[in-house]
């Protein structure tokens, strides 16, 4: 459904290139679980995820979250606002200890004059950020509050990495919890406790290990009113 969007070599390739060619040569920094990214601490710079998963979440002036997407090793954050000279005050927050190298501006224009990889990958981050947000935006203009849940889960799906998963294209890759799925889709905790509580009633989805797996793509296609 959404594999098109969310091409996994494509994806794999682009997380290769940072973490094993970029990586190494910027400045590391290590973050406790569940802390804050100050956005100051990487002006002029952008971030690679080396170890760890860092979410980024866009917050309302009376405080409510709207968690855009979550970032694993070889993923990275800050690049438009470093290419686009703009600034939007996002928030970072590491789900669990993580690793991150930061890139200086020098250090990126250089590499994309002497390496034309860089600038694909760049693209690819960027596009594939994009299509997750149109995505859910679409998501919450056509479905109800069921209908998001089951568009966010086939959504979580298609942008896993298998390899974290031991090659199971069903299972959600990233842990999320209730609260973070409310996050996402805009629903509230209890809702999203109901709703996933009938979709395991009606073995649509399955866990192990906290992770949520897909047992029934199509029956929970049909909860949702998605853009083709």
């Amino acid at each position: 459904m959404y594999e098109k969007a969310f091409d996994d070599q494509k994806q794999r390739a682009m997380r290769e290139y940072f973490l094993d060619e970029l990586s190494p040569r910027g400045k590391l920094k290590k973050y406790k679980s569940k802390q804050t990214i100050n956005n100051d601490q990487f002006k002029g710079s952008f971030g690679i995820v080396v170890s760890g998963k860092i979410s980024k979440s866009v917050i309302s002036p009376q405080g409510n979250e709207k968690l855009l997407y979550t970032m694993r090793p070889g993923e990275i954050f800050g690049e438009m606002d470093l290419l686009c000279e703009g600034d939007f005050n996002f928030l970072f927050r590491t789900k669990e200890n993580a690793v991150v190298s930061y890139i200086a501006r020098d250090l990126l224009l250089s590499e994309i004059a002497n390496n034309t990889a860089v600038y694909s990958c760049l693209i690819n981050s960027i596009t594939r950020k994009f299509r997750i947000v149109l995505l859910q935006l679409t998501s919450n203009t056509f479905n109800d509050s069921t209908g998001r849940i089951a568009d966010a889960l086939i959504r979580l799906v298609a942008c896993s990495d298998t390899l974290d998963v031991g090659h199971d294209p069903r299972m959600i890759s990233t842990t999320f919890t209730q609260s973070e799925l409310a996050h996402n889709v805009g629903c509230s905790r209890i809702t999203v406790t109901r709703v996933l509580k009938q979709f395991e009633n009606e073995k649509l989805i399955s866990r192990k290990n906290r992770k949520i797996i897909i047992e029934d793509i199509d029956g929970l296609a049909r909860y949702t009113s998605r853009a083709q």
